[in-house]
């Protein structure tokens, strides 16, 4: 439970339009009869270029998405996600979409250069189908990674990546949670699943984070993505607080501990 103060006329505004998103319902989209399935196991013979047709989309899309230049190479056994280009209908919501299509809010935002989780009516997104279990976005760190170290060296052996033990709390939109300013991050943006609350000093704000290790059925099974857009007030050192979308689930989550890997700063 977080308890944060920041702008009272950022909170206002915030708060507004979280309330008007929260009255629109899911929808329908014709394209998901015809997509191949994701997250995708590649086989012998497949290549970049053929899985990007397979996906029907242009090769800069599907590296995108899977975080591949256009000469990268892929594995026999490897998962990847499978982008398609998404048209947004009446009512539906980055959540919404995020969770039908088995990606997360965060990854479609940052695939669209997207700067809230605001969306409109016949906007075309680019969304990472099957991102969660794909193992270039969403396979769970391997136990080496998760040893305990505060930087370990990816399977690539090109970069590092912290990795952090933490407790987590979590937290929901409700006054009790955010106290009197409404339900948004410390930016003043509508709460969205992907949003934790951080200490600043461990985490710099901003910071694209890999939870897992947690065991509670709320939270999508493997890990997911998140992005460091919150302060608390009861949030200091190896703490973290994560945003669940209803009182209930926050109430359920507890107290976990779980490790936190730094994606990107």
């Amino acid at each position: 439970m977080k308890h944060i103060l920041s702008s009272p006329v950022a909170k206002f505004v915030a708060g507004l339009a979280a309330s008007a998103a929260s009255i629109l319902v899911p929808s329908m989209n014709a394209f998901a009869a015809t997509l191949p399935p994701a997250p995708y196991t590649v086989r012998a013979g497949d290549t970049v270029y053929k899985l990007a047709n397979m996906a029907n989309v242009g090769m800069p899309d599907f590296c995108s998405v899977n975080h591949l230049s256009t000469s990268s190479t892929i594995s026999v056994g490897e998962r990847v996600a499978m982008p398609f280009l998404y048209r947004v209908d009446s009512g539906d919501s980055l959540w919404y979409i995020a969770r039908k299509y088995d990606t997360t809010v965060a990854a479609t935002e940052q695939l669209n250069g997207l700067s809230s989780n605001l969306i409109h009516p016949n906007q075309t997104l680019l969304l990472a189908r099957g991102s969660i279990g794909a193992a270039t976005w969403g396979a769970a760190p391997s136990p080496r990674q998760l040893a305990g170290a505060a930087t370990t060296t990816t399977a690539a052996g090109n970069s590092h990546i912290a990795v952090l033990n933490m407790v987590a709390t979590s937290y929901d939109a409700s006054v009790a949670s955010n106290g009197p300013w409404g339900a948004v991050n410390y930016f003043g943006q509508p709460l969205q699943f992907g949003d934790v609350a951080v200490d600043p000093s461990v985490i710099p704000l901003g910071t694209r984070l890999f939870i897992s290790g947690y065991n509670d059925p709320a939270l999508p099974k493997g890990g997911f993505y998140a992005i460091a857009n919150d302060v608390g007030g009861a949030i200091h050192g190896d703490r973290i607080d994560i945003f669940l979308p209803t009182a209930l689930q926050a109430d359920q989550f507890g107290m976990e501990h779980v490790h936190v890997q730094v994606v990107s700063r």
